[in-house]
């Protein structure tokens, strides 16, 4: 009698553990980055190749994400505050790593300088703007005559111009995407490298980090795919 009780309290919760709702996470993306979209609760990516690598870490931690766009400065105020559980995309900087746990990355996105004039990015009394919240902002916001947020990227387009500022710091997916808004005339220079990837809340209650983390290595080495064995001239 014991054995047939424990046979099927063993039996109800393997049920019980096959039925289990998938882990459902909070998730945070900066409203209107370009190349990026909510549509049914699910972010859309544009780029195949980040949409690939961004669909195989949601399939490996085997997660339900559910989707809110808000300004950059919530989205991470929300992660801090553990309202969100991470957030995605995010360019890398120090100030942001102090704030909250970062992630491997998932792809780079280096900054670029948008003037109207070639420009020495070492002068200190250029005036230039960048996303308000983003990284770029907060990186050049000391060292120059001026640091100008804007909410969107389309202002910033509008602001250069108008000849409001010297150059505007974007990052390079930015530039690529909005390339149509640009003022003509456009002189593209390189700026600091840059690594985009998720923020989670500093203490990790979800235990997230580590095998986020995981799936971010495995992704990112599935798709480069096999390397290539040179072939040997005779």
């Amino acid at each position: 009698m014991r054995r047939l009780f424990f046979t099927a309290l063993c039996l109800g919760m393997l049920a019980l553990a096959a039925g289990a709702a998938p882990l459902t996470l909070r998730a945070g993306t900066p409203e209107g980055l370009p190349g990026y979209a909510l549509a049914d609760g699910q972010l859309q990516i544009e780029s195949e190749s980040k949409r690939r690598l961004f669909q195989c870490v949601e399939k490996a931690l085997d997660a339900r994400f559910v989707w809110e766009a808000l300004p950059t400065r919530r989205v991470v105020q929300g992660v801090v505050d553990g309202q969100l559980d991470l957030a995605f995309p995010m360019g890398f900087n120090e100030e942001r790593a102090a704030r909250m746990l970062q992630s491997l990355p998932t792809w780079d996105n280096p900054d670029l300088w948008l003037s109207l004039r070639p420009l020495n990015p070492q002068d200190a009394s250029l005036r230039l703007a960048a996303r308000l919240g983003s990284p770029q902002q907060a990186d050049h916001a000391s060292g120059f005559a001026r640091m100008v947020g804007a909410y969107t990227y389309e202002e910033l387009a509008k602001t250069l111009a108008m000849g409001m500022v010297d150059a505007v710091i974007v990052p390079q997916s930015v530039y690529e995407e909005m390339k149509p808004l640009w003022p003509p005339g456009l002189v593209v220079q390189p700026g600091r490298s840059r690594s985009s990837g998720f923020y989670l809340n500093a203490a990790d209650p979800r235990r997230l980090a580590a095998p986020l983390n995981r799936a971010i290595e495995q992704c990112r080495d599935a798709s480069r795919g096999p390397s290539s064995t040179p072939t040997r001239k005779p």
